[in-house]
């Protein structure tokens, strides 16, 4: 349960304040409300005891929700109003270029909601899908309002094709119930089924799958399996692919923040039948690696990750590998140009191969926090802020700059309604992959 879902409840806020007394006071306004109570106590570094966490745990597990409560907190969620920049809506003018880090709006005149999204492309139409944000202000505690989709011929111009994955506004336990922490869709065709089968990442305490499947790429999408954890490894970031000659695909995911770990599927692409892979492992935040993004191109194959420093960006890497069952070696930042040490203030969540071009990857990413700019002075202090935590000796941290990082957007408190999409070419020096800005570009400019 995050804090601020402790504090909201009677019962539980006094369990909280007889292990934490005096904790509400100093938490109970800022942004650490959106954070888990161990993620406090990792901020706290010691002033929480692991014991006095196992207790609580215990203890919160015991209160059972009541009926009351749950219709309470349904009908909260179910009244809450679209922010003030997703109900916007502008006369639609037609786009013929693609324009990095820009507000993008769909044909009819209101912000595209696909974030930590992706790209399939089928029969000459090409569907943009990923988390619908229209109603998440950072106060009101709902995370993600259902799946949205959106088609177009000419990757410029998009049109609204709704949720293809609703909420569940019936259980609170549910995976898919708009405060659980539903995270970057990916969908795959299987071929022995025929089904689309979507994966869904739940972050937070649940760190976990839900997996749906339909008989049409826009739905309707039905629960397969929830609560998946691929050999009981926490589940973080995450992407899929498939290899078209053999029709297997393969999974690679943030295993417990300790690694990326690669698995094979099975053959209806339901769960992950062996590992084949690991690659980054042992390291801490922010330098453990989230925000897979695969592709394939001259049968190299290619991860592109970021480091973990939540909505705030930070350096990606690149990295090879001849197989996608064999492990990847890093062969650098890919924004090599980029002065801001930030993925020109961006996380990638996919690339995209554009069909019937001769060489042209997308890569699709989401400015998460745009009025939060981060230049390399700020970069820097995020990175050692984070670090301190886990090796303070090392990372030297004033308490300046403690109080910028606690004050910094936090996952649970931001309003990313008004989060923007910053797509850009891939370009290409043998096996070396770049990413260069571009305040705007056309497809037409590639072979």
């Amino acid at each position: 349960m995050r804090i601020g879902e402790i504090l909201d409840n009677e019962r539980t806020a006094a369990v909280f304040d007889r292990f934490l007394p005096g904790m509400r006071a100093r938490v109970a306004q800022s942004a650490a409300r959106g954070m888990s109570v161990r993620k406090l106590a990792e901020y706290a570094k010691g002033a929480i005891s692991e014991s006095s966490l196992e207790a609580m745990d215990a203890e919160l597990g015991n209160i059972p929700y009541e009926e009351e409560s749950m219709e309470q907190m349904t009908e909260a969620l179910k009244s809450q109003p679209l922010t003030k920049a997703a109900a916007e809506q502008i006369p639609a003018q037609r786009q013929t270029a693609i324009y990095p880090g820009r507000v993008w709006r769909d044909t009819d005149g209101r912000r595209i909601q696909a974030h930590g999204g992706a790209l399939f492309y089928e029969d000459g139409i090409y569907y943009w899908y990923g988390e619908n944000k229209d109603r998440t202000d950072g106060v009101c505690g709902i995370w993600t309002w259902g799946i949205r989709a959106y088609a177009s011929e000419d990757l410029y111009n998009w049109e609204d094709k709704g949720l293809i994955i609703e909420p569940d506004l019936t259980n609170p336990r549910s995976n898919l119930y708009p405060s659980a922490c539903v995270d970057r869709p990916h969908i795959l065709k299987c071929p022995k089924t025929g089904k689309y089968v979507c994966w869904i990442k739940l972050s937070g305490e649940k760190s976990c799958f839900v997996l749906l499947q339909a008989e049409r790429f826009l739905g309707p999408y039905e629960v397969a399996v929830e609560n998946y954890r691929p050999f009981g490894k926490e589940v973080g970031d995450f992407d899929l692919v498939k290899e078209e000659e053999s029709g297997k695909a393969y999974l690679f995911m943030d295993a417990d923040h300790d690694g990326i770990l690669g698995m094979e599927l099975s053959d209806d692409f339901l769960r992950a039948e062996r590992e084949v892979s690991g690659q980054y492992m042992g390291l801490h935040a922010p330098f453990c690696r989230e925000a897979v993004a695969l592709f394939e191109r001259n049968g190299r194959k290619y991860m592109l990750t970021s480091g973990m420093s939540g909505y705030i960006p930070n350096k990606s890497d690149a990295a090879v590998s001849g197989s996608w069952r064999d492990s990847f070696v890093s062969i650098g930042n890919p924004h090599p140009r980029d002065e801001t040490n930030s993925s020109y203030n961006s996380q990638i969540s996919q690339v995209f191969k554009v069909p019937g071009k001769k060489d042209l990857y997308i890569s699709i990413a989401d400015r998460w926090v745009p009025g939060y700019p981060v230049d390399a002075k700020r970069a820097d202090m995020i990175e050692r802020s984070i670090a301190s935590h886990f090796e303070p000796d090392r990372y030297r941290v004033s308490p300046e700059e403690k109080k910028a990082l606690a004050e910094s957007p936090m996952l649970a408190s931001a309003d990313t309604s008004i989060a923007d999409y910053v797509w850009l070419p891939l370009e290409f020096d043998g096996e070396r992959v770049s990413i260069t800005w571009k305040e705007s570009w056309r497809l037409e400019d590639y072979e």
